[in-house]
């Protein structure tokens, strides 16, 4: 249990810190409405995580029930997979270092608070990353629920929970009084760690794979 907490934490983590267009406007919300649509808008992400992380488990155990001799190749391919993710992340960020100083600019309409939980919610549900993310990550979550139960899957999607939640939370947080630092510079300083962290998650679970 504490080994799949440990896992679903880190990977929600690097799944969160990158900083790409679902961040920025959280950040924008927050600055424009202020930190309770923010706080609602990272939970909004929060959850869509914590609800591919249940499915993922589950559906990784059906899968891998049919395809057990394939266990080594999908971890490696889903490793590979998130390999390739975080170095596009980090070659996008770095990419960010070359381009003119720019503020983002954000809609100003007014919305509910329950309107900003859809709208994060939403979109963060049809993020292709965010799907593609939690699909490689089926081949080296799966193996560790083989007879636990349900508990295993609440376990890892617990740790995905709190640490893409802790990490939105924080950017939503920031956005209060960041609106002037928020320069490329600084988004790439970010976005660069997330891919790196990605990058070491997609090393891991292949290490792990082919020593196990």
């Amino acid at each position: 249990m504490t080994e799949l907490f440990a896992v679903g934490f880190f990977a929600g983590l690097a799944l969160a810190i990158p900083v790409g267009p679902m961040a920025i406007m959280l950040i924008g919300v927050t600055m424009q409405k202020g930190w309770r649509h923010g706080s609602v808008g990272a939970l909004g992400m929060s959850l869509v995580d914590f609800s591919y992380a249940v499915t993922v488990f589950l559906v990784g155990q059906l899968i891998l029930s049919f395809l057990g001799e394939w266990n080594l190749a999908l971890i490696i391919a889903g490793g590979l997979i998130l390999l390739i993710l975080g170095v596009n992340t980090l070659i996008q960020n770095l990419k960010l270092l070359s381009v003119s100083e720019t503020e983002p600019k954000f809609d100003k309409t007014g919305v509910t608070l329950g309107g900003t939980l859809a709208i994060f919610m939403g979109a963060t549900l049809f993020n292709p990353p965010t799907a593609l993310y939690f699909v490689a990550l089926i081949p080296s979550v799966a193996p560790l629920a083989q007879g636990t139960g349900i508990n295993s899957a609440l376990a890892f999607s617990l740790g995905v929970f709190l640490g893409s939640g802790i990490w939105q939370q924080t950017l939503a947080l920031a956005g209060l009084g960041l609106r002037k630092v928020t320069t490329n510079k600084v988004r790439a300083l970010i976005g660069s760690i997330g891919g790196v962290l990605i990058i070491a998650l997609a090393v891991g679970l292949i290490i792990r794979g082919v020593t196990s």
